[in-house]
């Protein structure tokens, strides 16, 4: 006899499979979920340490030890999350890869793997090059002008995010990563601006400054949520293929282990021949009929 388990829509053995969203619906998620409450978190904190008396700038800027103690305490932690996130996008890829090979069965292969690669990719160039003042001091520290630095640094960002997008948008994930580079853009943009009116409206060029870092800060954390997403998937639907496997192969273990005829020879007898009280010995046949009368 062959029983069944029926799974609930939506769900699967082996956890939880992602729900499938519009791509407007998967960037407003990220959006709603992930940015805006970050965004409250981080305005909660600036607005604490800022209500103390202390300068916003010193936490805000990059790392200048030498200024404070305090200095670039959120580019550190952001930068730093941003690499976490992406060390999980590629922890996944490198479960799902090792499965295939050792099965042979590309079931889990998706756009995802590749987005997952290019994403983790461009946040970890991101993240190191914030902490480590690459473009900033030691590029320029190497002799190298800080503009040729940022025109190699355009070239490169262009080649990641063409190799991600195309995946991404396949998986439904092209608005969500292009709210990110929205969050980037924007703070490319106060930066140029900050410089403007550095020396024409003083606090201003302030304000702008500090307003870049911050929308800097939530696109990181727009990549940190798009890394987390396509590591999840990525796993969910290497699970899923695992589990598969599993289930066929204890099906075909089963089918050739538990189906073993059953042969039943029985004897027929006419109902005037038939003496119920002939005992059965053990070991061997049965006694002929009517010995046990004879005795």
């Amino acid at each position: 006899m062959t029983t069944t388990t029926s799974v609930p829509r939506g769900a699967h053995p082996a956890g939880p499979v992602p729900a499938e969203r519009s791509d407007l619906g998967e960037a407003g998620r990220m959006l709603l979920r992930t940015v805006l409450p970050v965004g409250v978190l981080l305005g909660l904190a600036l607005a604490a340490y800022g209500g103390t008396g202390h300068d916003l700038t010193i936490v805000l800027q990059d790392r200048f030890p030498d200024d404070s103690e305090y200095s670039g305490l959120f580019t550190i932690v952001f930068s730093s999350a941003l690499m976490v996130c992406a060390g999980i996008a590629i922890g996944s890829l490198v479960v799902c890869r090792g499965w295939s090979r050792s099965t042979g069965d590309e079931g889990a292969t998706s756009p995802a793997q590749t987005a997952g690669l290019a994403v983790a990719i461009l946040c970890i160039w991101l993240g190191f090059d914030d902490v480590m003042m690459i473009h900033d001091a030691v590029l320029p520290g190497m002799g190298i002008p800080e503009v040729a630095g940022l025109a190699v640094y355009a070239v490169i960002g262009v080649v990641l995010v063409a190799w991600a997008f195309g995946p991404l948008r396949r998986e439904g994930l092209g608005l969500t990563f292009l709210a990110g580079l929205a969050l980037l853009g924007g703070s490319l943009v106060g930066d140029e601006a900050e410089d403007f009116f550095e020396d024409r409206i003083p606090a201003l060029a302030t304000f702008l400054g500090h307003a870049e870092d911050v929308v800097k800060f939530l696109g990181y954390v727009a990549l940190c949520h798009l890394c987390v997403l396509l590591a999840r998937r990525v796993m969910a639907r290497t699970m899923a293929a695992a589990t598969e496997r599993a289930a066929r192969e204890a099906v075909e273990r089963s089918s050739a282990t538990t189906r073993v005829p059953l042969r039943v020879a029985a004897a027929v007898s006419s109902p005037a021949d038939d003496d119920r009280t002939t005992p059965i010995r053990l070991g061997g046949s049965p006694e002929p009929h009517g010995a046990h009368a004879r005795r």
